[in-house]
């Protein structure tokens, strides 16, 4: 059983090599040319936007002799995948591997929008002292797109503070968990949110799904943050939105395109918050996406259902 993974990491090549004398693990960068040897049955992949080394493993030519059936993506997004090219090979992701950390970012996104930070701190004498404007976390209402392994935690964590959290899911649930108030569309969710928050994955149902129309639901001068993908916002619109202050403050770790040119508005706009897609990043982070992917060759070796299966047709 040959696998193939596109970066040498050590102690991830020792697990493996141990979960059976059949394999045959060979490591190969992206940007290196295929050897005609190299024929894995298991690949393990980097999400990224161009990865043609990936495109000639799937490519048509390869595949009446290829021994390929299972992908699996180092990462938790999948929109950039070739999925035309997919077949009827299994695909599968570390989804939730990044979820804690980038619950936690969420949290800090919340609170110190709330309590007025950085800009609270001083460095000189005030004007005036005990005298602030800062808002109560406890009692304000948190608008959750998205109910996968991010916004579970987020929810976990913001019911913690007092938050009222309302959530807008995918799928129909006929349970929720306590203190969760579910909604059946957009303008329920967005009506009365102080903070909203994006964690719904990039498909063509949620392209530009934060536009126009579904800011004006916006209470004037609400929260937005977006740790989902910049794609979800019609960033023309976020402009005109926080210029006219119906958005008073938008928290972003992802934007569109990655990376921002130099000099795009969002870089210098006074309510902005902006980070380079960094909110996932904690210690053991590579070791924590690569957990999932040894737990299904382990899965493989015994014929059981792989985890993290993407749905190839809603391409999440």
């Amino acid at each position: 059983m040959q696998i193939v993974l596109p970066f040498s990491a050590p102690a991830l090549e020792s697990e493996i090599k141990q979960l059976s004398p059949s394999i045959e693990l060979l490591v190969l960068p992206p940007n290196e040319e295929i050897p005609p040897t190299v024929n894995p049955e298991i690949l393990l992949t980097l999400g990224v936007e161009e990865n043609h080394q990936l495109e000639e493993f799937l490519s048509p030519e390869r595949s009446p002799n290829s021994s390929l059936k299972w992908l699996h993506v180092f990462g938790t997004g999948v929109d950039y995948f070739p999925f035309e090219l997919i077949g009827n090979r299994s695909l599968t992701c570390s989804r939730g591997a990044h979820s804690l950390p980038i619950a936690e970012w969420v949290m800090a996104m919340v609170l110190t929008a709330d309590k007025k930070l950085p800009s609270a701190w001083i460095s000189q004498p005030p004007e005036q002292w005990h005298s602030a404007e800062l808002s109560q976390t406890s009692g304000n209402t948190l608008a959750l797109l998205g109910f996968g392994s991010i916004g579970r935690l987020v929810a976990e964590r913001a019911l913690a503070f007092g938050i009222h959290v309302k959530v807008l899911a995918r799928q129909p649930r006929s349970e929720w968990p306590e203190g969760i108030e579910a909604v059946g569309d957009l303008q329920a969710l967005l009506s009365d949110a102080d903070h909203v928050v994006l964690a719904a994955p990039a498909t063509a149902s949620t392209h530009h799904i934060i536009n126009r129309a579904t800011l004006s639901y916006c209470l004037p001068g609400v929260h937005l943050i977006n740790v989902a993908r910049g794609s979800l916002i019609d960033q023309q619109a976020l402009l005109e939105a926080l210029e006219s202050g119906q958005v008073g403050l938008a928290s972003l770790d992802v934007v569109e395109p990655e990376p921002l040119p130099e000099g795009h508005w969002l870089y210098h706009h006074q309510s902005v918050r902006l980070s380079p897609h960094i909110s996932w990043s904690s210690p053991q982070i590579l070791e924590r996406l690569a957990q999932p992917f040894v737990e299904n060759i382990r899965a493989y070796i015994d014929g059981l259902p792989l985890q993290g299966l993407v749905d190839l047709e809603q391409k999440y």
